[in-house]
């Protein structure tokens, strides 16, 4: 018996995200952005421009969480936030044509890392989109029922 047959579900999962993250790093270094920033990349050109909150919503994570990567992208000349014509507190994202160059180089990387993945375990990505997808609204039921909860550290 291995190590891992003794692990949780949860530890078997957050061990393979963390293992395939850092493998999407090391063949996006060469064109010097991280998976964080490939997706973010993706999600801007897939919607058009997004203000932060949209953005960090079609991609499951906080604004907060989204504001690093945007500023980072931002420094590297790949996007572009500007001030909302209609709230100026609000700013939207998009693209700039070397993020749109650097995005079609990542999703050059992609395609040759999904055909190692895929001829590795061709059932595997059946088997994760459905758990993301069980995953899913038991995430957005715990945030609403949260949402509505005083702040205890305010």
């Amino acid at each position: 018996m291995s190590d891992t047959d003794l692990w949780t579900t949860e530890r078997l999962l957050t061990t393979a995200a963390r293992l395939t993250e850092n493998a999407w790093n090391e063949r996006l270094l060469a064109i010097g952005i991280t998976h964080a920033s490939f997706i973010t990349l993706r999600s801007i050109e897939a919607h058009g421009p997004l203000s932060q909150v949209d953005l960090a919503e079609h991609l499951h994570v906080t604004a907060q969480t989204v504001g690093r990567t945007l500023v980072r992208l931002e420094q590297q000349g790949l996007l572009l936030r500007q001030s909302s014509e209609y709230d100026r507190r609000t700013f939207r994202v998009s693209l700039t044509q070397l993020g749109r160059t650097r995005l079609a180089e990542a999703e050059r990387h992609e395609r040759e890392f999904m055909l190692d993945l895929h001829r590795a375990s061709p059932e595997l990505r059946p088997l994760l989109m459905e758990l993301i997808e069980d995953l899913l609204p038991t995430r957005r039921q715990a945030e609403n029922n949260t949402a509505g909860q005083p702040d205890r550290n305010a």
